[in-house]
């Protein structure tokens, strides 16, 4: 079984989920490998993993003040957070560009933080980049115009991906190398049938060193984004409907400005979540953070318009980003390696089959730090635990919903203490 000896001080309410844009993560690989017999079903253990959406355990209280983020602070980690501003050679920069995205970055930060130091892990929160002892944005002039990135009228979003990213990469480094927040100015003022044309919200895991989280500049426009966090939270409880737009949120026309907040500052979150190697889970959709949950950040900061529990991540995404090298006080930045694995599994269970079983040996050169199962069908995560050691024997029972014919498939995401991630499928056929 696996070693759930936990690197933490206590357990406390603990979600996640996944919101609808977002690049696969490029993850190390592994090698599932070894069928075991067919139908190779055992009566359910609810002792053990459950697929079931986490519970709340503490609602956002009513109340007059709202709650204040944290300022950011320069950590002295090797692992920088470098934020870049985006702007085609046909635009201008937006006004007081560099205050809002500060502003944005500390809720994210904050964000982060209360919601993992709340489950009992360590962190003072992400280490950004600082200049003349403020946070440092990096404004990248786009060497073309915003439709030559946007594809307008077709407003591709994998387009800006693969056309900014390498104007970046050529300014500051790749990056395998170091962990961007871009925001691009490539929206544009026409109508559309939510938010802004042209607006994305990207990310993606290239390394434990590095990865990218791109998300449309509309979210800095001065209905939305203050150049102080005291503006901001006004705008934060602020309801007035912004005329002929749609926000995400829950897709009502003329949405309020809150909900256009929620998602802008959310998806930072989420997508930055995908950065550091996480996937979507909808288990708990409305309060997880890789879910749908970060278009309820207002429950987090103004306890008065709260309308449900206080948003954040699951533990099993906890766990993992705890290991992170942007997040973790204590990662092994020597470890270069990403931990191996060879999984068996049955090769095929019966239509309706509601618990299946994983084996195997994981193994890590330097030291083990957790295990995480994805089911990409489903969009749920099937569960997780703890790891020690450099190596470990699994042996894991896992449960589902009632199996539906087809291919079943299972992504066993673990991770170490150097922050390095490796990932192994699973295919099941199901009859």
């Amino acid at each position: 079984m696996l070693d759930t000896t936990r690197r933490m001080t206590n357990r406390s309410w603990a979600w996640a989920a996944g919101a609808p844009l977002a690049l696969l993560l490029a993850l190390a690989g592994f090698t599932a490998c070894g069928a075991m017999a067919a139908d190779a079903e055992k009566p359910n253990d609810p002792g053990k993993l459950m697929a079931e959406p986490p519970k709340p355990a503490e609602t956002a209280k009513p109340g007059p003040e709202p709650i204040i983020p944290a300022p950011l602070k320069e950590l002295g980690r090797k692992n920088k957070v470098h934020l870049v501003y985006f702007v085609p050679k046909d635009r201008k920069p937006t006004a007081n560009w560099r205050e809002k995205i500060t502003v944005l970055m500390t809720f994210v930060n904050d964000l982060y933080v209360r919601d993992l130091t709340s489950k009992g892990y360590e962190t003072r929160g992400l280490d950004f980049e600082f200049q003349d002892g403020k946070p440092l944005v990096h404004l990248v002039d786009g060497k073309e115009t915003a439709t030559d990135y946007n594809g307008d009228p077709k407003f591709d979003s994998d387009r800006q991906w693969s056309r900014i990213i390498p104007e970046v990469e050529a300014a500051f480094g790749k990056a395998a190398d170091n962990l961007y927040v871009i925001f691009v100015e490539t929206y544009t003022e026409g109508p559309w049938k939510f938010e802004f044309p042209g607006g994305l919200a990207l990310g993606a895991r290239y390394s434990s060193n590095g990865g990218v989280g791109m998300f449309s500049a509309w979210v800095l426009r001065d209905e939305f984004c203050a150049s102080t966090v005291e503006g901001q939270l006004k705008l934060l409880a602020d309801e007035t409907p912004i005329e002929g737009r749609t926000a995400l949120h829950v897709m009502r026309p003329n949405s309020p400005r809150f909900e256009f907040i929620e998602d802008g500052f959310g998806a930072v979150a989420h997508e930055l979540g995908h950065a550091f190697g996480l996937t979507h889970d909808s288990r708990a959709d409305h309060v997880n953070i890789m879910g749908n949950g970060f278009r309820w950040l207002r429950n987090n900061y103004i306890p008065a318009k709260a309308q449900g529990p206080r948003v954040g991540f699951v533990m099993e995404d906890a766990r993992l980003l705890a290991w992170s090298r942007f997040i973790a006080e204590d990662a092994d930045l020597s470890d270069t390696q990403a931990p191996v694995a060879v999984i068996e599994h049955p090769s095929k269970l019966k239509v309706g089959a509601t618990t299946l079983y994983l084996s195997g040996t994981i193994k890590d050169d330097k030291g083990l730090a957790g295990i995480l199962f994805f089911a990409p069908k489903l969009d749920w995560i099937l569960g997780g635990s703890d790891l020690r050691g450099r190596e470990v024997r699994l042996s894991q029972p896992l449960i589902v919903p009632p199996l539906k014919a087809g291919t079943f498939e299972i992504v066993v995401n673990i991770f170490d203490r150097g922050g390095n991630l490796g990932s192994a499928k699973v295919k099941i056929e199901v009859e």
